[in-house]
């Protein structure tokens, strides 16, 4: 028994969750909080030494009451019908609380939807179509927890652990397998040794999953603290969707500039790289797969070192099939094959160079490019200190060029082709070649950025 559910509510979802609760029940039906947060509410309890429960925004609630039963409940608000074939209706109180009817499935003849849905009374029945015990657990308004398959119990040994039979469970959705692996990286936890086997032993089932489903969960396992154990663990399980981890992992690079094969590379790269929180998924990305071309581009010397010319661009190109197979959007896609083109890009703390580069690539991506650099060195194995503190005093450089409003592009020249033409010169192509020319002059110190100035160079071009 945990304490009174309004006291466990940290955040306005869970209060608007609440008020879905308590009218459920004053109208006669059982409901419950089920999913994320009552996991992560009991992971804060069990595990205080680490970080609180997760910010959750998606309240899922289970309840005895129809769908129509649902909507009279809640006639005064509105109610969507998000999925009513499966008991699930939206209502907005005013964020979304989804509401579903308590069901059992019926089997899953496509790999991924119930063939049949029949709605119970009983939540315990409920909770046994649910994927993974710590997501099979539902807790009443005033903290009463139902848990019927251990959840609670694996969450404070730190397991994964599907619901029964992990065999069944994984031929039901075959996403589940990856969603274990995602739910591993995320938590640090442990695999139960049945469900790693079958995990294994079933990993051909991703083939009939959406790419975009793939995505969105592979996406969200590389940005769990522990994602580099899980990719090393399930190199397997991985390369079924991304074929090219089989030719990355034992390949030995022959060269005394890296410790490691390509793969455990790559990864400490992941591990490595410096992001925020609006780059991170497209930089993580882009450290596991930068050095994607290099078993295609290896060769070995008479001394037997290896190279691997030309090994940026191969890898550019084997991203953009790879990020076309997941289906991703073109954002994402464009930025980590521009990030994988341009790993190999040279740093100097030459203010010239940076600006070249500044004005070549934009801040944003030259920064990102910048910092895969550092990962890829850090994760040679041989980097040192001196070699990284450079990065760091390149990286500042670039922050301070741009508070000093230091110019690096043609919109910055204090001039623009208006005033070329009023100087005198012709309308036309000439104008944009001008513009460069004065804008090289100006990088490389030959020219102050005045218009005066700018304009007397331009009449002698």
């Amino acid at each position: 028994m945990l304490g009174d559910m309004k006291k466990e509510m940290p955040n306005k979802f869970i209060e608007q969750a609440r008020v879905v609760l308590e009218r459920l029940e004053e109208a006669g039906y059982a409901a419950y909080l089920v999913g994320g947060y009552v996991r992560e509410m009991l992971k804060n309890e069990l595990l205080p030494a680490m970080e609180g429960a997760a910010e959750v925004t998606d309240i899922d609630i289970a309840t005895s009451a129809m769908p129509e039963q649902v909507r009279t409940v809640f006639a005064d608000l509105a109610v969507i019908d998000t999925g009513l074939q499966h008991g699930t209706v939206t209502i907005l109180v005013p964020d979304p609380v989804e509401v579903t009817t308590f069901r059992v499935d019926g089997d899953y003849s496509d790999g991924r939807h119930p063939d049949s849905v029949r709605f119970v009374s009983c939540v315990e029945e409920d909770l046994a179509r649910r994927d993974f015990t710590i997501n099979a657990m539902a807790m009443d308004l005033r903290g009463t927890l139902i848990d019927p398959y251990g959840g609670r119990e694996d969450l404070a040994m730190g397991l994964i652990r599907t619901v029964g039979d992990p065999e069944e469970r994984f031929r039901e959705d075959g996403l589940r397998i990856l969603r274990g692996l995602r739910f591993a990286s995320v938590s640090g936890y442990e695999i139960e040794e049945k469900t790693a086997r079958a995990l294994h032993e079933q990993k051909d089932l991703l083939r009939g999953i959406a790419a975009e489903r793939i995505f969105v969960e592979l996406k969200k396992l590389i940005l769990g603290a522990d994602a580099g154990r899980i990719i090393r663990r399930n190199v397997d399980v991985l390369q079924v969707i991304i074929p090219e981890l089989a030719g990355m992992k034992g390949l030995d690079q022959k060269n005394p500039y890296h410790r490691y094969d390509v793969l455990e590379h790559c990864v400490r790269a992941m591990e490595a790289v410096e992001t925020t929180e609006e780059n991170a998924e497209y930089m993580k990305l882009s450290a596991l797969l930068h050095d994607v071309g290099k078993p295609d581009t290896m060769t070995v010397d008479e001394d037997g070192v290896g190279h691997f010319y030309e090994h940026a661009h191969m890898g550019e190109e084997i991203c953009r099939r790879i990020m076309n197979d997941l289906r991703s959007d073109r954002f994402t896609k464009d930025r980590v094959c521009t990030l994988v083109k341009y790993h190999d890009l040279h740093f100097e703390e030459d203010d010239r160079l940076l600006k070249r580069w500044m004005n070549r690539y934009g801040v944003d991506v030259l920064l990102e490019v910048l910092a895969l650099k550092k990962a890829d060195n850090i994760a040679t194995g041989n980097a040192t200190d001196e070699l990284i503190h450079k990065f760091d005093r390149i990286r500042d450089r670039i922050h301070m060029l741009v508070d000093e409003e230091t110019c690096f592009r043609i919109s910055d020249l204090d001039l623009d082709g208006r005033d070329l033409i009023d100087a005198g010169i012709a309308e036309g192509p000439a104008i944009g070649h001008v513009l460069d020319r004065l804008l090289e002059q100006v990088v490389d110190g030959n020219l102050p950025n005045e218009k005066a100035a700018l304009i007397e160079a331009a009449r002698k071009m």
